[in-house]
């Protein structure tokens, strides 16, 4: 009896323990959770916490499929020099080092003293943070080892002594992050945009909330030095949900073209910048858009996107837009006789001038605008809208074109055009309307738009009046396999009647044919268009402010326009300064290499039977040991290397050399590469080519002057 009391006591007195020491955690759970929470929470989020993470980011692509812009991962390496024992780090700190300095720099003695001297300073500093100190970081012994480290080169550090004991014995941490990469470097640079934590421009901002991947929390602790989180899970073994691609209307081989032809002129002119876009009429599409602006004498880059966010005054260009207003009024018409006054004519208190004072008193209304009269534009306006009604009429038939509208183009920082408004008139506020307002807004001045606006205009003209909306981009791929398609949008179906889109294109042309772009025409190619230049702060008294900006706006070709283009430098500085004369060679050379890479370049219809040369033309010892082979007769005529080859009415060959005239662009279409590398090397060009096969395609119209050095051929 006594004995089972004796347990019953010891039972209790245990069971009362269990409960007392039960009691005290919980009271202990308590006073952490709601007494001294605040103060835990505050200190587990110093060294450890959720953290968001953001997805790989999506990829942007040509519309040919060529990669624009893409994320490229990398890793940041640290180490923990504390986690491995002695005997391992010391057995393994010479082959360590030895590594490294094979493949990361540096010599093997230089790697072993580093890592030895922070191993042996971070034990230090863990001895005094053991010792009491809390001014002392827990973390001591991380070290930065490397960073820019790629997938491949993380993998073989892996394998290096020490770390390929793993992760807590070798103490190999990992961070993984991303950089953003664009294969064609400057080409469409502005346009594609940046990708940056607080700075995001072009469709990298535009189309964030597609490209960026899905954001995901992830737990994270923070290591010294500074302010660095890692991921408690490996990083490299953490894959990031990526964001939807991009597809844009850009063709790189387009955006090329154009950008190396204005970066040309530039150079040439000595410019403070320039712009040019190349656009699809019936479409909208933009095949091309470039803003370059000088950085340093010399060298030019795309630093703004003057294109769409930056307004001009568009001078000459403007009078394409002001005549289809007085058209439509039914004011006057092609053959409408004005008054030009020699060049010079004073309105009021101010004179109007042409380029230059030709003599010429009167002309047509299509012979003034080919000639890029602005006195005769000018007076004309003058004279159809010469009152308070008039003004009214005029402002009204501009807004009823839409020229106070955006285009909407995706990219943001689009500026709204600026006109005056007839109801605002201050007699000593030059931004105010006047009697003078109408005839130099005419020919281009007292309003402004973007390079792209003006363009909008010229593509609406030769797509028979519809407007089109500018656009960057033609599809949005997202992960999961579905795809979001931006198709082109008409922005208005008619900006004036039809008639009078006929005699707009009928100006256009004459422009090319008679007026003053006719310097510009090119063999087998034909355009419209309208050159402009403009004069600067030409309100100042100081003439050492004023400047120039010179521009050509257009289409090609002529009949069924395939592509519109507009092409303006700022500030030229040498050789000249008219439109015609700077901007549009660009313009020119633009529409004959897209020309023929496009096949657009008209050619005169053969006679029945004749045989193209281009097709039969190569190494004489080439064409002798193919006919022996297969037994056709042949007769040679003269002596050469490279030959021409051609048929006869009764079957038979004749070989004759052929002669090559250096001062026009050869024709090497239907040879092969090595053929048209001869010839094309004999002429001191330097050759690029693309693809295998047949040439099909070359960048240089066949007998043009051969002025260009650079020449690529495109084979099939």
């Amino acid at each position: 009896m006594e004995r089972k009391k004796e347990l019953l006591v010891r039972v209790y007195l245990i069971f009362l323990a269990f409960v007392l020491f039960a009691g005290i955690i919980i009271a202990k759970v308590v006073k952490t959770a709601l007494v001294e929470g605040d103060e835990w929470r505050s200190k587990g989020e110093k060294t450890m916490k959720w953290m968001n993470v953001e997805g790989e980011r999506g990829n942007i692509y040509d519309m040919n499929g060529n990669l624009l812009a893409t994320s490229l991962p990398y890793f940041e390496i640290k180490v923990d020099l504390l986690t491995s024992s002695e005997a391992d780090f010391n057995g393994n700190i010479n082959g360590l080092a030895e590594r490294l300095a094979e493949h990361f720099g540096k010599t093997s003695s230089q790697w072993k003293t580093e890592l030895t001297q922070k191993r042996r300073e971070g034990k230090r500093v863990r001895k005094r943070r053991q010792s009491g100190d809390n001014s002392v970081s827990s973390n001591a012994g991380y070290y930065p080892l490397l960073s820019q480290v790629s997938k491949t080169e993380l993998e073989l550090l892996k394998k290096f002594p020490l770390f390929n004991l793993g992760k807590y014995k070798g103490g190999l941490i990992t961070v993984r992050k991303s950089r953003r990469e664009k294969p064609y470097r400057t080409l469409a640079s502005r346009t594609i945009g940046l990708d940056r934590m607080d700075h995001k421009v072009g469709l990298e901002r535009s189309y964030d909330e597609f490209l960026r991947g899905k954001t995901s929390k992830r737990l994270m602790r923070r290591v010294p030095p500074g302010d660095t989180w890692l991921p408690v899970v490996e990083a490299s073994d953490i894959v990031k949900e990526r964001g939807s691609d991009v597809i844009t209307t850009l063709d790189m081989q387009m955006q090329d073209i154009v950008q190396d032809e204005l970066l040309t002129a530039l150079n040439y002119h000595n410019a403070a910048g320039g712009v040019a876009i190349l656009m699809e009429v019936q479409t909208g599409a933009i095949r091309a858009m470039t803003s370059l602006s000088r950085k340093v004498p010399g060298v030019y880059g795309e630093e703004h996107n003057d294109a769409v966010g930056s307004r001009m005054e568009p001078g000459s260009t403007f009078k394409l837009i002001s005549s289809m207003a007085m058209l439509e009024s039914g004011a006057l018409d092609l053959d409408t006789e004005l008054e030009l006054f020699g060049g010079r004519k004073k309105i009021y208190d101010l004179t109007i001038y042409d380029s230059h004072l030709h003599g010429i008193r009167r002309a047509t209304f299509k012979e003034a605008f080919a000639m890029s009269s602005n006195v005769g534009i000018g007076l004309a306006a003058h004279k159809i809208y010469s009152n308070e009604k008039g003004w009214y009429a005029f402002h009204d038939a501009l807004e009823e074109m839409g020229v106070m509208h955006e285009t909407g183009i995706e990219i943001y920082g689009e500026k709204r055009p600026y006109l005056k408004n007839p109801r605002r008139r201050n007699a000593k506020d030059r931004n105010s309307w006047s009697g003078t307002t109408v005839p130099w807004m005419a020919h281009g001045y007292e309003l402004s738009m973007t390079p792209l606006q003006i363009l909008s205009y010229y593509n609406a003209v030769a797509n028979d009046g519809k407007m089109m909306k500018p656009y960057l981009v033609s599809e949005v791929a997202h992960q999961d396999g579905e795809r979001e398609l931006y198709g082109p949008r008409v922005k208005n179906e008619e900006i004036v009647s039809a008639s009078t889109i006929l005699k707009a294109q009928e100006l256009l042309k004459a422009v090319a044919e008679s007026g003053t772009a006719r310097g510009l025409q090119i063999e087998g190619f034909d355009f419209a268009g309208k050159t402009g230049t403009t004069k600067l702060n030409y309100w100042k008294e100081d003439e050492s402010q004023h400047g120039y900006n010179a521009s050509f706006a257009g289409y090609f070709p002529a009949e069924s326009p395939r592509y519109s283009m507009i092409v303006v430098v700022y500030r030229p500085e040498s050789g000249d300064f008219y439109g015609a004369r700077v901007a549009g060679p660009v313009f020119r050379n633009v529409m004959q290499r897209v020309g023929n890479l496009e096949g657009l370049r008209e050619t005169k219809d053969m006679e029945p039977g004749a045989v193209p040369n281009y097709a039969h033309s190569g190494f004489v010892s080439d064409y002798k040991k193919v006919l022996d082979f297969i037994g056709m007769d042949y007769k040679q005529k003269g002596k050469g290397r490279y030959v021409q080859v051609n048929p006869t009415s009764n079957g038979d060959m004749i070989i004759k050399p052929k002669r090559l005239d250096r001062n026009h662009v050869p024709d090497v279409r239907g040879e092969s590469l090595k053929d048209a590398l001869f010839v094309l090397e004999e002429y001191g060009l330097i050759v690029e080519s693309e693809g295998v096969g047949k040439v099909v395609k070359q960048s240089l119209t066949p007998g043009s002057d051969l002025t260009q050095k650079k020449i690529k051929v495109y084979l099939n």
